[in-house]
């Protein structure tokens, strides 16, 4: 019995270390590579938002990044559109510029990108709800990819 129970439990020590030796178990950093992290962001408004700042820092090879995959799902009470301007600057004591308007739907999906934004610059998304001033859900997801 104790030979038995010994086999089985060296068979399972076995088994699971030859699952995680072989990577199943858990990624490696290698498998990951090339990919970016998709970033979400969420919430309401009814006049305006100021998403917080982005930093776009990558590799000194990196010249210049985008903003791409990006949607906005929104649903409010009424209908129309809002503006969300997508802003960079180059540090903390320059102003933001708008390099990208998206006119955005109250309910429903929109889709965008951006232009290439230069490395080491931040990012930040400015919604402007100019129609009635109703309150309007939504949710953002953007990917960013290094060119």
């Amino acid at each position: 019995m104790k030979k038995i129970l010994l086999s089985t439990a060296m068979g399972a020590a076995l088994l699971v270390g030859g699952v995680s030796a072989t990577g199943i178990a858990t990624p490696s950093k290698a498998e990951a590579a090339g990919f970016e992290v998709q970033l979400t962001r969420s919430g309401y408004f009814s006049n305006y938002v100021t998403s917080k700042a982005y930093s776009g820092k990558y590799d000194s090879r990196v010249k210049t990044y985008s903003l791409t995959n990006g949607y906005i799902k929104s649903n409010s009470s009424v209908d129309g559109s809002y503006k969300v301007y997508i802003q960079t600057r180059k540090n903390s004591k320059s102003s933001w510029k708008t390099v990208k308007t998206i006119t955005a739907t109250k309910n429903g999906t929109t889709h965008f990108t951006s232009p290439k934004i230069p490395n080491g610059y931040s990012y930040r998304f400015y919604t402007v709800n100019a129609g009635t001033k109703k309150k309007v859900n939504f949710f953002m997801s953007w990917i960013p990819f290094a060119n």
